[in-house]
C-alpha cells in the first residue's frame, strides 16, 4: 500500500460482533469505514486498547465483510476479552480504496464492550454469594479475570462475622470469567460481609484489583465516606464510629487508570475521621477517583481495638467521558493568518516538558503531510503549534503522534487526527463525527514512539494468557521525516 492518503477514508464505528471466552473460536470485531474498501493490509493494523495504558491486542486476521465493502471483519485470538477494551485503533495502512489511497489513522470508541470506567479501572468486587453447605463463597468482580483468576490468592479473600472478626479463605476452588470461588474451613454461614484485599486477582489485561468489600456492616469500624480532595494532596476518611490509626500506608488512593498510591502521613481532625496526605499526587490530585482502606487501617477507640473492615469509596476524579487515561484530543483549529494550530485536550497538559515538533503533522486535502515548525506554548489543556502558513491554510486536518504530549501524571496521548474545523469538536470519535480521526491507546509516556507502528507497544510485562501482547513490535518508520515531497508516497500519517 504505497498510495497517498484519502482524507475521507475514516472509521465510522467499531462494534464487538461475538465473544465467548470459554470456546476455541476467535473473537470478532467489525470496523465500518466511511468509504468502500478495496483491499485490507496487515491485520495487526487493527488494534484494541483500554482506558488504562497497560495492554493492547492486535487482530490476527482481517477481511472485507461479504456483502458490505465498507466493513472489515477482524478476528482476535480465542479467549481475548475484547469487551474489556474501550477504544479501537486503526493504523493508517489498514485499508485502501480502489485508487490505492489509504486511510487516516483513527481510534474510535468500541461499541458493545464493557470496558467503560466508573471510578477506577482497577477491578472491584461487586457481590458475593455463600454456599453454607460446602463452606464456599463465590466472589463476582466488575471485570473478567485472567485464567484461574490470574493467580488468585485465597488468603486475600475473606468474610467478616457480625462482630468484625475476619476469616480468611483457604484455597481457590474455581475461577471463571468474572468470578472466583473460595473454600473456607468453616463458619461461612456466620459471614455478614465478604471482602477481597488488594491484589487478590488480576483482570484479563493484568490490572490488579482494589480492596473492596460487599454485604452488611459489622459492629466494628466501617468506612462510611470519604471527602473530596482537600488542598492538593489530602483526603478525609470518615468511619461509622470513633477510631484510632497508626499506619498511613494502609490508606490507599487510586487514579482513574488504576494506579495505587499509599498514604504518607496522617492527622485526626475528629474522633471518627482520619486525614491522610499523599505528596506524590501534588500535580494530579484531581485525577484520584477511589479511596480505600486496608484491614486494620483503623481500630475502634472504645478499648476493644477492633480493626476496621476492608472498604473503598469513590471520590469523584473518574475522568467521566474520557476514553483513555492519557490526554484525549478533542478539537483543533487553525489561524490561517499565522499558520498556528491550537490543539484542545480533555485534561491539563504538563507544561514542564520539552515536546518534539516532530510529533505534530498537518494533512492537506490532497493527502500530503506537513511537519510542524515549532511547539509554541502549552496553556492548561491546549497546545499551540506553528506550521508553514500556506500549508496550514490548505490543510484538512492535523495528526498528533503517540506520546506527542503528556498529562501531569505522566500518561502520554494516543495517536489522533482531528479536522481543522474551528476547535469546537466534541468528544473523540462519537458516531456523529465520523470524519474526525481518533485516539490510540498506548504505553506510558516514558516509552517513546514515533510512527505508525508505534501503536505496537512493548508491554511484554503484561503478557496475557490470551496473547494480548504476543505480537507487539516497534517497526518505527523513519521515512516520514525526510523531504516533505516524499510524504506523498508514505503509508499514512501518524
Amino acid at each position: 500500500m504505497n498510495g497517498g492518503i484519502d482524507t475521507g477514508m475514516t472509521v465510522e464505528s467499531v462494534n464487538v460482533v461475538s465473544q465467548d471466552l470459554d470456546d476455541n473460536a476467535p473473537e470478532q470485531v467489525e470496523y465500518r469505514f466511511a468509504k468502500s474498501v478495496s483491499d485490507v493490509g496487515d491485520p495487526s493494523s487493527f488494534q484494541l486498547s483500554g482506558f488504562a495504558t497497560n495492554a493492547s491486542v492486535k487482530a490476527q486476521s482481517a477481511q472485507i465483510k461479504e456483502g458490505d465493502t465498507n466493513t472489515v471483519l477482524t478476528e482476535y485470538a480465542p479467549g481475548t476479552d475484547v469487551e474489556a477494551f474501550t477504544v479501537a485503533i486503526t493504523d493508517s495502512q489498514a485499508v485502501q480504496n480502489e485508487s490505492g489511497r489509504t486511510n487516516l489513522p483513527n481510534t474510535n470508541e468500541l461499541q458493545g464492550g464493557e470496558g467503560g470506567v466508573t471510578g477506577t479501572d482497577a477491578p472491584r468486587l461487586e457481590s458475593a454469594r455463600s454456599n453454607d453447605t460446602l463452606d464456599q463463597v463465590t466472589y463476582t468482580f466488575d471485570r473478567n479475570l485472567k485464567e484461574n483468576g490470574g493467580g488468585a490468592d485465597a488468603s486475600k479473600f475473606g468474610l467478616y462475622t457480625q462482630d468484625g472478626r475476619a476469616i480468611d479463605g483457604q484455597s481457590i476452588v474455581t475461577s471463571n470469567d468474572d468470578t472466583v470461588t473460595v473454600q473456607f474451613d468453616s463458619q461461612v454461614e456466620d459471614g455478614v460481609r465478604q471482602f477481597a484485599k488488594a491484589d487478590a486477582v488480576s483482570d484479563t489485561r493484568g490490572v490488579k484489583n482494589a480492596p473492596t468489600s460487599t454485604g452488611d456492616d459489622t459492629t466494628g469500624p466501617n468506612l462510611a465516606s470519604t471527602s473530596g480532595l482537600i488542598g492538593k494532596t489530602q483526603f478525609d476518611y470518615k468511619f461509622d464510629q470513633p477510631v484510632t490509626a497508626e499506619d498511613a500506608q494502609k490508606f490507599t488512593v487510586y487514579t482513574a487508570d488504576g494506579k495505587a498510591i499509599q498514604g504518607s502521613s496522617m492527622v485526626q481532625p475528629s474522633p471518627d475521621t482520619i486525614r491522610v496526605a499523599y505528596p506524590d499526587i501534588q500535580d494530579y490530585g484531581d485525577q484520584i477517583s477511589l479511596a480505600a482502606v486496608d484491614e486494620g487501617a483503623a481500630q475502634s477507640s472504645d478499648g476493644s481495638a477492633t480493626p476496621n473492615a476492608v472498604g473503598d469509596q469513590s471520590v469523584g476524579g473518574d475522568r467521566a467521558g474520557s476514553l483513555t487515561s492519557g490526554p484525549d484530543l478533542t478539537g483543533a483549529s487553525v489561524d490561517s493568518d499565522t499558520g498556528q494550530v491550537r490543539l484542545d485536550f480533555d485534561e491539563t497538559i504538563d507544561d514542564g516538558q520539552d515536546y518534539d515538533k516532530a510529533g505534530f503533522q498537518l494533512v492537506t486535502s490532497g493527502g500530503d503531510r506537513i511537519e510542524a515548525r515549532d511547539v509554541v506554548e502549552v496553556d492548561e489543556n491546549t497546545v499551540l503549534v506553528s506550521f508553514n502558513r500556506a500549508a496550514a491554510e490548505a490543510s484538512d486536518s492535523v495528526t498528533i503522534k503517540n506520546n506527542a504530549v503528556q498529562d501531569e501524571q505522566g500518561n502520554g496521548n494516543l495517536v489522533s487526527n482531528r479536522s481543522l474545523g474551528g476547535g469546537g469538536t466534541t468528544a473523540p470519535d462519537q458516531p456523529s463525527q465520523p470524519d474526525q480521526g481518533g485516539l490510540e491507546e498506548q504505553a506510558p509516556a516514558t516509552q517513546q514512539s514515533d510512527e505508525q507502528d508505534d501503536l505496537n507497544r512493548d508491554n511484554d510485562r503484561n503478557d496475557q494468557n490470551n496473547n494480548l501482547d504476543d505480537n507487539q513490535d516497534d517497526n518505527n518508520r523513519d521515512n516520514d521525516r525526510t523531504d516533505q515531497n516524499d510524504d506523498r508516497n508514505n503509508d499514512g500519517p501518524n
